[in-house]
């Protein structure tokens, strides 16, 4: 970032042939959707960003001013403490993004939730005008996939030849960074893990499952 649908299939009549067992067989024979397709189905077509862990990583890079590292930087530690993703237990984060990578936290209310340990700050251009927005980030620690706080996903790392290089759906970079309320693991469940990426590579049907972003 320098400035620089398949067709209709026929119902069976074999009775023995369950709901579950006919959505797992179509499932299977349908080809699934990159993450690319995914991602612009659910959080908007992709737009190029770029990733860091430090400060010292970004002005490293020499693609942004130093005061651009250090302002996004200090924007991602300060808005995680209300953006961060919520779960109910340590179990239920831990099970999103790996062992070891999750803590306590308390809101205003007095309501104890877990939340992943931050892991970076993303810098994506403002699509409607100059300047940069900044997001918090965090990281799967199982695949190394990066989060924005509302599920969003990272994706095509290397983009433009560059290490920090990606690309994410749109709306991440346009979405207000805002409060998550705590997830549970019915939720969780339902939406296919944090994000969603995982119903809506499973679905057999992904197009249809969409909610709205940070949903």
């Amino acid at each position: 970032m320098a400035d620089a649908f398949p067709p209709r299939r026929k119902r069976s009549a074999a009775p023995a042939l369950t709901a579950v067992g006919a959505m797992a067989m179509l499932s299977a024979c349908e080809p699934q959707p990159s993450n690319e397709q995914v991602s612009q189905q659910r959080y908007g077509a992709p737009t190029e960003v770029a990733a860091f862990a430090t400060p010292a990583e970004c002005k490293a890079s020499g693609d942004f001013a130093a005061v651009t590292c250090d302002e996004a930087a200090t924007a991602a530690a300060k808005a995680d403490d209300g953006a961060a993703p919520r779960f109910e237990s340590k179990d239920l984060c831990e099970d999103q993004f790996g062992d070891a990578t999750c803590l306590q936290r308390s809101g205003s209310g007095g309501q104890s939730f877990f939340v992943p340990l931050l892991t970076g700050f993303m810098i994506g251009r403002m699509l409607d005008g100059p300047g940069y927005r900044y997001q918090p980030l965090y990281r799967n620690r199982r695949d190394g996939t990066y989060f924005t706080p509302g599920g969003a996903w990272l994706f095509n790392g290397g983009y433009g030849g560059r290490a920090h290089g990606y690309q994410v759906g749109s709306r991440a970079v346009t979405a207000p960074v805002t409060t998550q309320r705590i997830q549970t693991r019915s939720s969780v469940v339902s939406r296919g893990g944090f994000g969603g990426r995982v119903a809506a590579r499973s679905s057999g049907g992904w197009g249809g499952g969409s909610r709205s972003f940070g949903g």
